[in-house]
């Protein structure tokens, strides 16, 4: 994997986002973060991380406007998006077929974001 892979980090929670940046700067990949889905929409046209990975459960609204947004955006730039989520939120509208349900482990979650950021190179 190219030590030049970036990983756009979505959750609410610090220290969820945390251990994630930790892990992956670990194997040499460069992170962003946010904290809700609209501030990583901001990233993600500015910055075009290599992946994204996203707490479905960042967006609280039913519609998910926010998520769409993001989702969007990143289908726009090319971007694969992980996501994070409970069986309930599996139909997120997010194009992508990278669901990871709660609760996961970290070493599979970071081994599925390694070989996603190899395939793309």
């Amino acid at each position: 994997m190219s030590s030049t892979a970036c990983v756009l980090i979505v959750d609410s929670s610090t220290e969820s986002r945390d251990i994630l940046r930790t892990l992956l700067e670990r194997q040499g990949t460069e992170t962003l973060e946010a904290t809700a889905a609209t501030q990583a929409t901001e990233i993600l046209e500015l910055q075009q991380p290599d992946l994204v990975v996203y707490n479905a459960e960042c967006d609280p609204n039913p519609d998910q406007v926010e998520t769409r947004s993001l989702g969007h955006t990143a289908s726009r730039n090319d971007t694969p998006i992980v996501v994070l989520g409970t069986t309930k939120r599996q139909l997120s509208p997010l194009p992508t077929g990278h669901l990871v349900t709660k609760p996961y482990h970290y070493a599979p979650l970071i081994r599925r974001i390694e070989g996603l950021l190899r395939s793309s190179v």
